[in-house]
């Protein structure tokens, strides 16, 4: 995989784009070892001023972030500055190890309907992030046996597969609690309609206070 600093992207992304993540969790090493995937998280990036903020849309656990729409910190469903979670991510685990970004950009003959996205993401804000193993057992019920949550709740993959489909860009062959980071891969199975996805492209982020060795 190829390299380029945040810096250097930034001027790039776009809304619908993806940033994948591999963090130092319990929980993301397990979904790792469950997936074969080095890919434990993945979300969104939503730049509704093409030249402004580049901010995240993702469902996580983590409250550490202010919406930066709702300005509350629940689970679930949020919207935070991009650069914010890339350089916040999993720095509480000790000893702190940097995680691998990478980011995909998304290729599509036509605009996203912005609006709409926005209307989802106001719809959805508020329903909280499954528990570990509820996520766990969401995810064999919807990968193996094809079988539809019946909980109110996302997991970043359900978010983002669900996100794509209500945009009319995506489809899923399973039911969305299904899904999982790797399906946002290169190696994934996602069907996109009339859209691709670029390969992956490792971010380089600077963190404050942090030495690299």
């Amino acid at each position: 995989m190829k390299s380029e600093t945040f810096n250097t992207l930034y001027p790039a992304l776009k809304t619908g784009d993806l940033i994948l993540f591999s963090g130092q969790y319990q929980i993301s090493k397990m979904v790792e070892s469950l997936e074969h995937s080095m890919w434990s998280h993945v979300g969104m990036v939503f730049r509704p001023d093409p030249k402004g903020e580049v901010f995240f849309w993702e469902s996580t656990a983590l409250t550490n972030l202010e919406d930066e729409f709702m300005h509350d910190h629940l689970t679930g469903p949020k919207i935070v500055k991009l650069l914010d979670r890339l350089q916040t991510y999993g720095q509480d685990v000790v000893p702190y190890k940097p995680p691998a970004y990478a980011w995909r950009t998304l290729t599509l003959d036509r605009p996203l309907d912005q609006q709409k996205l926005v209307r989802y993401m106001k719809e959805v804000h508020g329903i909280p992030n499954p528990t570990e193993w509820n996520m766990i057992e969401e995810v064999i019920e919807g990968r193996f046996f094809s079988i539809p949550s019946k909980r109110k709740d996302y997991t970043c993959s359900k978010l983002i597969g669900e996100t794509y489909q209500e945009l009319g860009i995506a489809s899923s062959s399973i039911p969305l609690n299904g899904l999982m980071p790797s399906d946002f891969s290169s190696k994934g199975k996602l069907k996109l309609l009339e859209c691709e996805w670029g390969e992956e492209v490792l971010i380089e982020v600077e963190v404050p206070g942090v030495t690299h060795t």
